[in-house]
């Protein structure tokens, strides 16, 4: 099961990095270069940031990214559904039609129950808690 996929994980390296660098305007290929992440990928993903307003792009000379609002306000379910959409556990919680057993399936509470844990995880989770956690892997 892949809850977090290879875009998210390259657009949440994005964001903590100009989180961690809130001073700065940062380019499109600094972030990837720094952040191991393919640029023409990054681009894409910065433009859905940018159209969701986590993410302000600068134009002309000294142009490039910066965020739209404060590391605090962004959390990763802002993230994660942006880039993929909400996250689910299982096709029965997308509707009647994704799952002819849904109406007697023994398990769905339990990937329900499941399933809220990581939404209230991701929710709770900010980019500034991601930044100081490696702010304090690094000390």
């Amino acid at each position: 099961m892949e809850i977090i996929r290879r875009n998210t994980d390259y657009g949440i390296r994005a964001l903590v990095y100009l989180a961690a660098n809130p001073e700065t305007v940062t380019t499109a290929r600094d972030i990837a270069d720094t952040m191991e992440i393919p640029l023409g990928f990054l681009q894409k993903i910065m433009q859905k940031f940018v159209h969701k307003g986590l993410v302000i792009s600068h134009r002309g000379t000294h142009g490039g990214f910066s965020l739209g609002k404060n590391p605090d306000q962004i959390t990763v379910l802002d993230i994660v559904e942006t880039l993929q959409g909400k996250p689910t556990m299982n096709k029965c919680f997308l509707g009647k039609e994704a799952c002819p057993r849904a109406a007697k399936c023994k398990l769905k509470n339990t990937w329900l129950q499941m399933e809220q844990k990581i939404l209230s995880f991701m929710e709770e989770t900010t980019l500034q808690d991601l930044v100081e956690q490696l702010n304090a892997d690094d000390s």
